[in-house]
């Protein structure tokens, strides 16, 4: 602790205000003299709060890790010490902080008044008027909002509120609102004795702007009926209001989302501002705020200054009805010494939680707990049940070291299951501290947010969230590189993060989407490598779902497998939910047949049941229900999704996926993968097939981002649902618009290879050889005309083919061709 060192003379400045000691020249003052705190985040605060004390102390030296500057002064019998937060710096949490350090120096401080400016909530309250948050129904004067917390479709959501303030301070709040009515308040004389001592205060801090209103958006006015607040303030005098304060992590300045605000809180908000949000629950204070706008979009400064001026007025005449003994107490020396042992205690975890927060939030500032949150709260009661009971969750959930890998196709339901399982383990291991989980949910659209050490700081991350105390590790890695400004390396990630798993007894890592992540880089390979060496090292279960990508499933393939589809029961919970929505219309007539139909078409896929219902909806005879549950428009919803994510692809992985989906679209049978290689090796102006040119099987399915798959019973390459082929021929002109001709030619440019030159086969066993070495050649020798046929532009090749000499088909393409050209 400081002092004040030597006696302090009396000066005058231009007002004549005197900066004395309140004590005598003998006696210096220290921090442990001050008991109300005072806390400012702008420095027009500051300067208002600066301008109502009766006398300014000199400054005290403090501790060197202590950030805060400090303005000491008096009001009456009070030493007051004031902390105003650094230009720029208005966040909630920087307030927490600043607060933080200011009561770890000032371990005495008993309470503390957070004034200062903020947004009131019109007709309710007007500009220049003061609002001061005290205990009222259901509520302690203050409630925290956030958009983190946001549900059943909201945007924001209620955090809790905080503790009723002092008993000091709420007595002299009734003694201040009694006298007021009685005999009115002391604010304007305050206001104008600061305009005495400070000339240079004056207009802005202790007049209204003058002719300078603000219309007030939002409340339901006409354009000409909303009248200039500046003008009102002409007229009326300023109030005074007790009641309730909303405290958020961002500045609100929209009607709208006031209102709303306010609605969902029961209409009771009469100030909005973002100070108070980081306080916790065991600092006492008092909020007291100066309406400077509507929290609105015609938000201005011109009210800033003298809105502060009147809140810090208020809390001018505030402590003037508090007694220095009831901010003391009478409390003993013992009684003194345990208080602030306490209080240095709370502070330090305080401090070490805002620590915390900060250096996890520097590992990666991604954070999956709003995604978790969505989905979960669209989950139907019941939904994923099945999924839950079945003996392979089980056996994984309540085992060591196993992975549960569930593949399914586009649109069943793989992100909505996730966040089941993730909710049952949180729920299943709430009270075991000892259990570990994080989870990552990989999105497409996100895939350059998600690279690997973004996605495994992630997993570090929320592991150490789940700690009483920030391991000493990941301390160490960010004091390596915050001076330097520089990122953690991915050793260094990987070490950190095995270091915090083996803390716990059991790990459960959750990945949704493994398909979507990105692939550039090595990113995909990379963190199903790291997965799998986490898992041979520390005591981790592994949860992943993809489509039915080849890398991802070669790394589970010894895995257990459980595949996703919709079950018919989560369709018709999903459904049922729905049918509500119907109850007012015709279709309420209809919703068994509906339904049945719906869940009829959907064979497996999830999202396929939610377009069908939405298409229903708007349609005005039952006719047309049908003909919409019936037609294929609802796929290009499906669907689109999914060809954007091809198109974004280098050029010769897009044109592999296009080349791959064209074929199993118009193919006039299953292909097989090996003749489907060879059809996408074929190039059109090469008189032989390079084998070099074919197409691993693997990156086929890759490319085409879970649409098709490998039948395991037939062993064809086919699209993984129905629909998809329904899509593709629907889409034709857009997607596929020379299909037919491409296919043609492509049997066409086969059939005419060298190696053919020598006519057909004569036996049965060079034919099985031909087939074998050119597995294309019985499709193209019997198909080639039937495509010919549904592409014009190709008949003059198609003739030159039949034209040649040697026609190395077989005898049943021939007659084909001839039919096709009409030379029978």
């Amino acid at each position: 602790m400081g002092d004040a060192g030597v006696s302090i003379e009396t000066v005058t400045d231009k007002a004549n205000f005197e900066i004395v000691s309140r004590r005598s020249p003998a006696v210096s003052l220290t921090y442990s003299d001050y008991t109300v705190g005072w806390i400012c985040a702008l420095p027009k605060e500051l300067t208002a709060a600066t301008a109502v004390l009766d006398q300014i102390h000199p400054g005290l030296s403090k501790p060197p890790d202590d950030p805060n500057a400090y303005t000491l002064g008096s009001i009456g019998g009070h030493n007051i010490v004031i902390a105003c937060l650094p230009n720029g710096k208005v966040a909630s949490h920087s307030i927490a902080i600043s607060v933080t350090q200011m009561t770890r120096t000032l371990p005495l401080v008993i309470f503390s008044l957070i004034v200062g400016i903020g947004g009131g909530i019109p007709p309710k309250v007007s500009l220049g008027d003061v609002v001061v948050g005290t205990p009222g129904d259901g509520h302690q004067g203050m409630v925290e909002w956030d958009f983190d917390k946001a549900e059943d479709g909201r945007l924001f959501g209620r955090v809790g509120g905080h503790n009723s303030p002092p008993t000091a301070l709420l007595t002299a709040l009734a003694k201040m609102e009694s006298q007021g009515e009685l005999w009115g308040y002391k604010i304007p004389q305050y206001l104008d004795d600061m305009g005495r001592k400070w000339p240079n205060m004056v207009p802005g801090y202790t007049h209204p702007p003058c002719g300078k209103g603000h219309k007030i958006a939002g409340i339901g006015l006409e354009p000409e009926q909303v009248q200039s607040d500046g003008a009102k303030r002409q007229s009326d005098d300023m109030r005074v209001h007790y009641g309730l304060i909303a405290s958020g992590g961002q500045a609100i300045a929209d009607a709208r989302f006031r209102d709303s605000l306010d609605e969902y809180l029961g209409g009771d908000v009469l100030c909005v501002e973002t100070g108070a949000a980081g306080l916790n629950d065991d600092f006492p204070c008092l909020v007291i705020r100066g309406i400077s706008n509507y929290a609105d979009s015609q938000t201005t400064d011109e009210w800033q200054e003298y809105a502060a001026g009147v809140a810090a007025a208020c809390a001018r005449e505030l402590l003037q009805y508090v007694q220095p003994s009831d901010a003391v107490g009478g409390r003993s020396g013992q009684d003194i010494l345990s208080h602030v042992i306490d209080r240095l205690e709370i502070m330090r975890i305080k401090l070490d939680r805002i620590e915390n927060t900060e250096i996890l939030n520097w590992l990666t500032p991604i954070d999956y707990g709003p995604r978790h949150s969505e989905l979960i709260s669209k989950r139907q009661p019941g939904t994923g049940q099945w999924f839950l009971d079945s003996d392979e969750y089980y056996f994984w959930r309540t085992s060591d070291s196993q992975t549960l890998f569930c593949p399914g196709i586009p649109g069943s339901g793989k992100t909505m299951m996730t966040a089941i399982v993730i909710h049952d383990l949180s729920t299943q291991f709430l009270q075991d501290p000892s259990v570990g989980f994080a989870y990552i949910y990989c999105e497409y659209r996100h895939r350059n947010e998600q690279r690997l050490e973004e996605l495994l700081a992630s997993l570090l991350k929320q592991l150490c969230q789940d700690r009483p105390f920030l391991p000493d590790i990941v301390r160490h890695v960010f004091s390596r590189h915050q001076n330097k400004r520089t990122r953690p390396l991915l050793e260094e990630i990987i070490q950190a993060l095995m270091s915090v798993m083996v803390m716990y007894s059991k790990v459960f890592i959750i990945v949704d989407g493994l398909d979507e992540c990105q692939t550039s880089d090595g990113c995909l390979a990379g963190f199903l490598s790291q997965l799998t060496n986490l898992q041979a090292q520390c005591n981790v279960n592994i949860f992943a779902t993809s489509r039915f990508t080849p890398q991802v499933l070669k790394t589970f393939k010894s895995s257990t497998r459980l595949e996703i589809s919709a079950h018919d029961q989560d369709i018709q919970r999903y459904l049922n939910a729905r049918v509500s929505q119907l109850q007012h219309t015709f279709l309420a007539l209809h919703v068994e047949e509906i339904l049945n139909s719906i869940i009829k078409a959907v064979d497996g896929m999830f999202r396929l049941a939610q377009l069908r219902f939405d298409s229903i909806q708007t349609r005005k005879t039952i006719k047309k229900v049908r003909d919409s549950l019936k037609g294929g428009s609802v796929y290009e919803h499906a669907y689109n999704n999914t060809m954007q994510r091809i198109q974004e692809l280098d050029s010769d992985a897009q044109n592999l996926a296009k080349d791959t989906l064209s074929w199993i679209t118009f193919a006039k049978r299953p292909l097989s993968p090996a003749e489907l290689q060879h059809a996408l090796a074929v190039e059109h102006d090469e008189p032989d097939l390079d084998h070099d040119n074919l197409p691993q099987i693997e990156d086929m399915i890759s490319v085409c981002a879970g649409l098709i798959t490998v039948d395991k019973h037939s062993g064809v390459i086919r699209f993984a649902h129905y629909t998809m082929k329904e899509y593709f021929r629907q889409t034709q002109k857009h997607w596929f618009p020379n299909a037919e001709a491409n296919i043609s030619r492509t049997c066409v440019t086969y059939l005419s290879f060298r190696t053919f030159e020598s006519g057909p086969c004569h036996t049965g066993r060079e034919l099985t050889e031909r087939l074998q070495t050119y597995p294309l050649y019985e499709y193209a020798a019997c198909n080639w005309g039937h495509h010919a046929r549904g592409a014009l532009s190709l008949y003059f090749q198609a003739v030159k083919f039949l034209n040649c000499e040697t026609k190395p088909f077989l005898q049943k393409a021939e007659s084909y061709a001839q039919s096709i050209c009409g030379r029978r």
